[in-house]
């Protein structure tokens, strides 16, 4: 008789197996997960396999660690600092240095009369930019992503789904004129009525005091010939 041994201590390590390993203890599929998060299926394989490089932006990411987190009933910022750990890391250690020059005291002089005067003018020109920044940032419209239709698609019903996220929870996102939800994932999603042939779908996100960002989908319906 030929005994096989198991190895019983595989215990996951990285953030992506512990990702993997909360949602398959709950018996949960990466359909099922989709369906409850509103992440894009590949999304969720490229967080399990830990392959970074095929997610958008950090920030992004971090949403979708938080939906998925939340999704499982997981601590979610437990994750996030898994993940701060393993792609945050920077090594500024180990500086580069250069070798030593004399100065002649006359240059030392006017450098550091030219040091002192920049000292005075620090201050000043890092409160104006400053300002600046935060008027920048409060007029720039919102980054709003759609994914839900693509641009030029055709379909064959005349109710079509429009879905996608935005980055910040203060912003409006409209839709045809119409007002829609922002839950707290910061996804939307609504339903538009089209009509045969051409229709061109308007998505608009704002804050308060913001431009609006803009975004179009042409969309066209063909009635299912019968």
């Amino acid at each position: 008789m030929v005994f096989v041994m198991r190895k019983l201590d595989d215990v996951p390590e990285t953030l992506a197996e512990k990702l993997k390993a909360l949602r398959r203890t709950q018996a949960v599929s990466l359909p099922m997960l989709e369906e409850k998060t509103r992440i894009q299926k590949r999304y969720l394989e490229a967080l399990e396999r830990g392959r970074y490089d095929e997610l958008p932006e950090p920030m992004y990411t971090r949403n979708f660690l938080r939906a998925y987190a939340r999704a499982l009933g997981a601590d979610e910022q437990y994750f996030l600092e898994l993940y701060e750990e393993e792609v945050g890391q920077t090594d500024l250690l180990g500086p580069h240095r250069l070798p030593r020059m004399r100065v002649r005291k006359g240059r030392f002089f006017v450098f550091s009369r030219v040091t002192a005067g920049l000292a005075m003018a620090l201050p000043a020109l890092i409160i104006v930019g400053y300002l600046l920044w935060q008027t920048s940032a409060l007029l720039r419209p919102p980054e709003v992503v759609v994914t839900t239709p693509t641009d030029g698609s055709a379909v064959q019903s005349a109710l079509l789904s429009v879905e996608g996220y935005v980055t910040d929870s203060d912003v409006t996102v409209i839709v045809n004129e119409k007002t829609v939800i922002v839950d707290e994932t910061l996804h939307f999603e609504t339903e538009v009525d089209l009509t045969r042939g051409l229709n061109v779908v308007t998505i608009a996100a704002k804050r308060r005091y913001s431009r609006p960002a803009l975004i179009y989908r042409r969309v066209v319906f063909e009635s299912a010939v019968r």
